[in-house]
């Protein structure tokens, strides 16, 4: 298969395997063991945290919780930060808006800041929500978007932000993390982010929520242990630590080279598609992208039926997050950027990885090309 689904997953690289595996063949015990063996799984979480915050710039030395992945990060964030109001956006992942509803249910204020046509947060009614908001706040906006690749204005914010009191800035920056630069400095970031192993080459099942230098307060949503400095209970997961934090060493090494690489690839696939589909849209407006994502949109052509064609032709690709991407319902962040319901449902993101190839982009572009083609030719046979 040629991965074109890589904002869903990533492949592990061999370094990654590796790493999982010389883990669980060292013997890396339980970290809270007062032996060598525990000796031994400490230094790996030791290592694999300095290797996490390598990607960031103003992050706290010893700010990085491991979970399970960044659902579960949301969901602690969520959970652990007393506010009286939350403000969020509409084109949020789906972890996040859940937890948003269950905060709501709980007596929180909820406030949803809508987002323009390019996918932007609208910053002047955010403003409006933060100056009526009473009492602690917690405000969540994304780093990036997983359907559209849209880069939000998060210095922007964080610098309307810094000067109120009980306020915390949170981000998913799942997406992000690993693919742009990611500063936490105060005025310039979000005082926590939350990201996931599996979008960078690392093994599923490993995350982390990560504080910037001057901390957060944070309340444990799982309890029983004193693991994780007492703010996530449970045996850590040591061997997928150990591939999350050489998937991150691999990155801080090769950050820009990797940036520059996928998007000379992103351009690549859409150069070619707009030569051989005259009448394809993409959603490349005035806002920055991801360098790895791509919107597409197929006029006539439904989504799912030109997926599944993919599919069968060994190419994957999606219609959105994985999180509900299975639903056939249509993409709630193109429907919050005043995309139609029709126009939605026509609509394909691909997205690659630092391991995709030009040979591969080629070949994806002809099958796409001609996929959307035989669709349509069906169609108009039917008709």
């Amino acid at each position: 298969m040629i991965n074109l689904d890589a904002a869903a997953n990533t492949i592990p690289t061999e370094d990654v395997i590796n790493a999982v595996v010389t883990a669980m063949r060292d013997g890396a015990a339980n970290p809270a063991s007062a032996h060598e063996l525990g000796d031994r799984a400490r230094a790996v979480l030791a290592r694999a945290r300095d290797a996490v915050i390598s990607l960031l710039d103003g992050a706290l030395d010893d700010g990085v919780i491991f979970t399970s992945g960044c659902t579960e990060a949301n969901n602690t964030v969520f959970a652990g930060i007393s506010a009286d109001t939350i403000i969020t956006s509409t084109v949020e992942h789906p972890s996040v808006l859940r937890s948003v509803e269950r905060a709501a249910s709980s007596g929180t204020t909820v406030l949803f800041v809508p987002v323009d046509r390019g996918g932007l947060v609208d910053l002047e009614k955010l403003g409006a929500m933060v100056g009526s908001a009473q009492g602690p706040l917690l405000v969540s906006i994304q780093f990036a978007n997983s359907e559209t690749g849209v880069i939000q204005p998060i210095a922007a914010i964080a610098g309307m932000l810094a000067s109120r009191s009980q306020t915390t800035f949170h981000s998913d920056a799942a997406q992000a993390f690993g693919k742009m630069p990611i500063d936490l400095s105060r005025g310039f970031g979000p005082d926590v982010i939350t990201v996931s192993g599996h979008k960078l080459h690392a093994p599923m099942g490993v995350g982390a929520i990560v504080a910037a230098e001057r901390g957060v307060l944070l309340t444990p949503l799982l309890v029983g242990g004193d693991q994780e400095g007492a703010l996530r209970a449970g045996t850590e997961a040591v061997p997928l630590i150990a591939g999350f934090g050489a998937a991150c060493e691999a990155r801080a090494d090769t950050i820009d080279e990797c940036m520059l690489r996928m998007s000379h690839l992103r351009d690549r696939l859409e150069a070619q598609l707009r030569d051989a589909l005259l009448d394809v849209i993409f959603l490349d407006g005035l806002a920055a992208r991801l360098p790895n994502i791509s919107s597409v949109r197929f006029p006539g052509v439904d989504g799912m039926s030109l997926i599944a064609q993919l599919d069968s032709r060994g190419v994957a690709a999606s219609q959105g997050s994985a999180c509900s991407s299975r639903r056939p319902e249509p993409s709630h962040v193109l429907m919050a950027m005043g995309v139609s319901e029709n126009d939605a449902f026509e609509t394909v993101r691909f997205s690659i990885s630092a391991l995709t190839t030009d040979a591969e982009i080629d070949e994806a572009a002809s099958i796409i090309a001609d996929s959307v083609n035989h669709l349509r030719r069906a169609s108009w046979a039917q008709a």
